[in-house]
């Protein structure tokens, strides 16, 4: 017990030493804060919900110590905080679901005042399947009420506890973005709060530029309060399919090769199909031994299905695959479990990294990869895997400018991902799975910023997730941002 009373009292005195150094001027900020505000809405170091709420991040591995928190209800809240934060020279972020791996989302260092959306959760649809969704809705929110109201649908990834903020604006890809391509490619206004406080509107005919950094760079630029999609009638018949070899004692080598013919049927898949791959070592599930599964939903008839899958002989054996046919709601489920986002999330300590290949993972790079699994994938005192999404379908149909996402031409995602469950962190573990990703390719050029990795240095983010965009990104930060109010380790410069 005493051990805990001391380890709290260091974390209060940091908190509070954090909150007395980050400006001169603390009493006018948080005064700035406080003014109308309610008294639950404004949370410093010395408020009792303070830490549960710096906590309330999905990476409990990095935490950092918040100027403050604060919770505004409307837009207009949004647009006081803004202000508050950069008369005082405090970095401003915005925090929609807590989901950022580094936990930019509540500064990325310590002393930011962080815009925590989640009271904001409004969403309306109209007629014509226009929907305004407020940054405060998580992916599972917005899949629920869409189908609640006239089953529409858009194409977003399956976790749903991400925030919608995030994910929208970073690209957001999901199972039927082949389909349909990516979240931000279905949006068609945002509203937004700008570093002098002013609420505006972008879109393709007004602040054309802001619009386009919104759509792939978001958080550098303002607070997005609310998003306008173009939704889609949801697909009548889903196919969820899944090839499970998590109770399958498989060598290396027949991974590998399972993994390759996986690839092939992959690059030849039709666009209305997801294919996803996850391979690694999660000792509750395969116990010492890798465990491997194909997934993913196919967007049509269930006798097209089957006329498709009758070719897939090389990943399965019969009585491994299983098939379900779905509605559009129930489809969602089958991928990520419930949809309900009423009780906490439970944090976890973990490292994750990313490459996107523009081409083929060559017969060398698999043959990389598990040699390095057998040397010390079996061994390491962490959990990891790998997961593969295929991409191109109508996210490649796009123009590679057509918003600030710079992969248009990206053929396979790999997720690397080290440490699943709430134990602490080994060590070892940011080293091992760096090494991993490097099996595959010691010098990447491309990444997913939604799987943003905090170890990148300056040159290799700024290339990995923005590649030839940065300059013209860093162009419009100066125009609405000059004094670089909304900034984290990773967000776009000046310069």
């Amino acid at each position: 017990m005493r051990r805990t009373s001391i380890s709290m009292f260091g974390l209060l005195l940091k908190a509070a030493l954090i909150f007395a150094s980050t400006t001169t001027t603390n009493d006018t900020f948080i005064a700035c804060l406080q003014d109308g505000s309610p008294g639950d809405a404004v949370l410093t170091p010395y408020s009792p919900g303070y830490n549960t709420s710096r906590l309330a991040n999905i990476n409990s591995r990095i935490s950092y110590f918040p100027a403050a928190i604060v919770f505004p209800i409307t837009a207009q809240d949004v647009q006081k905080y803004v202000k508050c934060g950069a008369a005082s020279g405090v970095a401003v972020v915005g925090r929609s679901g807590g989901h950022s791996y580094a936990s930019y989302g509540v500064g990325g260092k310590d002393g930011a005042l962080v815009i925590d959306l989640s009271e904001m959760k409004s969403l309306t649809l109209d007629a014509s399947g226009s929907a305004k969704i407020q940054t405060g809705n998580r992916l599972g929110d917005i899949a629920t009420k869409l189908w609640n109201n006239g089953q529409r649908a858009l194409p977003h990834g399956v976790c749903p506890y991400v925030g919608s903020g995030g994910h929208t604006a970073f690209g957001g890809f999901g199972p039927f973005s082949r389909y349909a391509g990516l979240l931000h490619d279905r949006v068609t206004s945002a509203e937004v709060v700008l570093a002098n406080g002013t609420l505006t509107t972008a879109s393709a005919t007004e602040n054309a530029d802001l619009f386009w950094a919104l759509r792939g760079a978001g958080a550098s630029y303002g607070i997005v309060t609310e998003w306008t999609f173009s939704t889609l009638a949801a697909p009548p018949t889903v196919i969820s399919y899944r090839v499970n070899y998590t109770t399958t004692v498989l060598t290396t080598q027949q991974t590998k090769e399972l993994l390759k013919n996986w690839q092939n049927i992959a690059l030849s898949a039709p666009d209305n199909l997801s294919v996803i791959c996850t391979v690694g070592r999660v000792r509750p599930i395969g116990g010492p031994n890798l465990y491997l599964e194909f997934r993913g939903t196919y967007y049509g008839t269930e006798t097209e299905f089957s006329t498709l899958s009758s070719n897939w002989s090389s990943i399965y054996s019969p009585g491994n695959l299983t098939v379900k046919v779905n509605n559009w709601y129930d489809g969602l489920v089958a991928l990520s479990g419930p949809l309900s986002t009423s009780e906490p999330e439970a944090s976890i300590n973990f490292f994750a990294k990313s490459i996107f290949t523009k081409s083929v993972v060559t017969t060398a790079q698999w043959d990389r990869l598990f040699d390095f699994i057998d040397e010390e994938g079996y061994t390491v005192d962490v959990d990891w895997f790998i997961e593969l999404d295929r991409y191109g379908g109508a996210v490649s149909k796009q123009a590679r400018d057509h918003t600030a996402f710079a992969h248009r031409d990206a053929v396979i995602s790999l997720q690397f991902f080290a440490g699943i469950t709430a134990d602490p962190f080994p060590a070892d573990g940011v080293s091992y799975l760096s090494k991993l990703a490097a099996a595959v390719d010691p010098n990447p050029k491309a990444a997913y910023v939604n799987y943003v990795d905090p170890t990148l240095n300056p040159a290799q983010w700024k290339q990995q997730y923005y590649a030839g965009h940065y300059p013209r990104l860093a162009s419009i930060k100066r125009t609405v941002d000059p004094k670089n109010v909304f900034r984290f380790p990773q967000s776009i410069g000046l310069s």
